[in-house]
């Protein structure tokens, strides 16, 4: 498992505010902690945002907001949804990934599973011309963005 290096990922973020707004988000109860309490504003954040570095903007954006976190967030929710959804998209998918909180879930983890392609399956598309234009066209290929 690679360790990530957290002031690599969300550099000035003040984890302490981000805290605040996550249990804005996460309060906890019914058997389950609160954001902050699972680390939210820290590793689990650092993972979200190793995947999703274009949420790193709307975090700081959020948490430098002057104000009560629940006031903030309810006021971004009505005047500003984008915004709103995209931090809470953030706080809940570093929330939902701890493995802690999948457990008490009953939501140890999706498992891949093998799907090999039966034997004979290609030539059903083979036969029915689906992938004519395909293969005329030749093979192509195009570099991913960095």
């Amino acid at each position: 498992m690679t360790i990530i290096d957290s002031t690599d990922l969300i550099g000035t973020i003040d984890r302490v505010r981000l805290g605040l707004f996550a249990d804005a988000l996460i309060k906890g109860g019914a058997g389950f902690p609160s954001a902050s309490s699972v680390d939210v504003p820290g590793a689990w954040i650092d993972r979200v945002l190793a995947v999703r570095p274009d949420l790193e903007t709307v975090i700081v954006s959020v948490i430098e907001m002057d104000g009560d976190p629940e006031q903030v967030l309810a006021q971004l929710q009505l005047e500003q949804r984008a915004t709103f959804d995209s931090f809470a998209f953030a706080i809940a998918g570093a929330y939902l990934i701890n493995p802690r909180i999948r457990k008490l879930l009953g939501y140890p983890a999706a498992i891949p599973e093998s799907n090999p392609a039966y034997p004979d399956e290609a030539e059903s598309y083979l036969e029915d011309g689906i992938l004519d234009v395909v293969i005329n066209r030749g093979p192509i290929y195009r570099p991913t963005p960095p």
